[in-house]
């Protein structure tokens, strides 16, 4: 069976390569992907790749722009969001605090809030978390990161119990290490202590994490709700500091 999409799909981080690859993905299987983005070098990265793309601004006006942009308000979300933030605990300036609070979770928190207002004016949505096998299982460095990621699960797994009545679902996908963006930087050093730490003896590839998340954005897995799903090869079973 197809995926089922009822609308335009909304993704944040959509320069991201795994948002661009979602994107395209999607328009494979007849969805009609919008994606969001922080700057205007990611709106550009987005065009050359051939996608329509909004710049985030203010997150209370997305489903609004995505109406007149793409004929609806977004039907379902794929949120990739997220800063590259990273500290060890004791080390981060406080200015530096502050705006990962704000970005990493002040701003999803609005994101959230405008589409799950919207989506439950139609009476359906299908919201999709990116989220990490390090909010289970952080290395050391990650303690915001994961933090942030852990904040994000639990605002959509309150959107899922509080909306999923009036036809609003949502659930996270924690992955593990991808060889791609944050992934690809963060394995620079440490590709081989990452392996042996694997054990499937490899990276959960691109395609794998898109397929993942082609299934869990469509209709067909609204019973997958209020809930994290982990893509991560047994990581998350075996997980040791670097």
């Amino acid at each position: 069976m197809k995926p089922l999409f009822k609308g335009p799909v909304l993704i944040t981080g959509g320069s991201s390569r795994l948002g661009m690859a979602l994107a395209l993905a999607l328009r494979e299987e007849g969805a009609r992907p919008l994606s969001v983005c922080r700057t205007e070098e990611g709106l550009a990265r987005c065009a050359e790749a051939g996608l329509c793309g909004l710049l985030l601004g203010e997150p209370e006006s997305l489903p609004e722009r995505c109406l007149e942009r793409m004929g609806e308000p977004p039907a379902h979300v794929a949120d990739l969001m997220h800063s590259r933030f990273e500290s060890l605990v004791a080390a981060a300036p406080p200015e530096a605090i502050m705006e990962w609070a704000a970005v990493d979770i002040g701003l999803r928190a609005r994101f959230v809030r405008a589409v799950g207002r919207s989506m439950l004016a139609r009476r359906f949505g299908r919201c999709v978390f990116v989220s990490s096998s390090a909010a289970e299982c952080p290395a050391q460095g990650q303690g915001y990161y994961a933090a942030a990621k852990l904040a994000g699960e639990a605002l959509y797994r309150s959107l899922a119990v509080e909306l999923s009545g009036r036809g609003v679902t949502a659930c996270s996908l924690r992955l593990s290490w991808l060889d791609a963006g944050r992934g690809a930087a963060f394995l620079e050093s440490r590709r081989e202590a990452a392996l042996r730490r694997m054990p499937t003896g490899r990276l959960v590839g691109l395609d794998e994490a898109v397929d993942a998340l082609l299934f869990l954005l469509s209709a067909s897995a609204s019973s997958v709700n209020g809930t994290a799903v982990t893509l991560d090869g047994g990581l998350s079973a075996t997980k040791t500091h670097f």
